[in-house]
């Protein structure tokens, strides 16, 4: 299985473990509050979306002092069908472990971009 695979693999399983907001309004939630570790951004996203959960970023690391590691991976599609979901254009991973793991494969990936 290739690391891209995998990535999708951790966030199927973070998904059915509960620790994945998927939708504007979950993750831009999740971003204010802090209870982010890990943003995902599909490539397909609109640059008005991209700002929106961008600005809440900013917002969470104001409010928690923490600021999100944010990759730009996948399209909305395979977003969504990693998490069982209809398209997606950004997921935020609320736990350590996931998040680890995750941000780890995806660093590995000549795919990534770092926002």
């Amino acid at each position: 299985m290739d690391a891209k695979q995998r990535v999708f693999g951790m966030l199927g399983m973070a998904q059915r473990a509960g620790k994945v907001a998927s939708g504007a309004e979950a993750v831009t939630a999740a971003l204010s509050t802090g209870k982010a570790e890990l943003l995902i951004i599909s490539r397909d996203i609109s640059r008005n979306s991209l700002d929106k959960l961008l600005s809440a970023a900013e917002k969470g690391e104001k409010v928690t002092g923490k600021a999100v590691t944010c990759f730009r991976f996948g399209t909305s599609d395979d977003l969504g069908q990693a998490t069982g979901k209809a398209a997606r254009a950004a997921l935020a991973v609320t736990d350590k472990a996931f998040a680890k793991g995750i941000s780890d494969l995806l660093e590995g990936i000549n795919e990534e971009e770092d926002i």
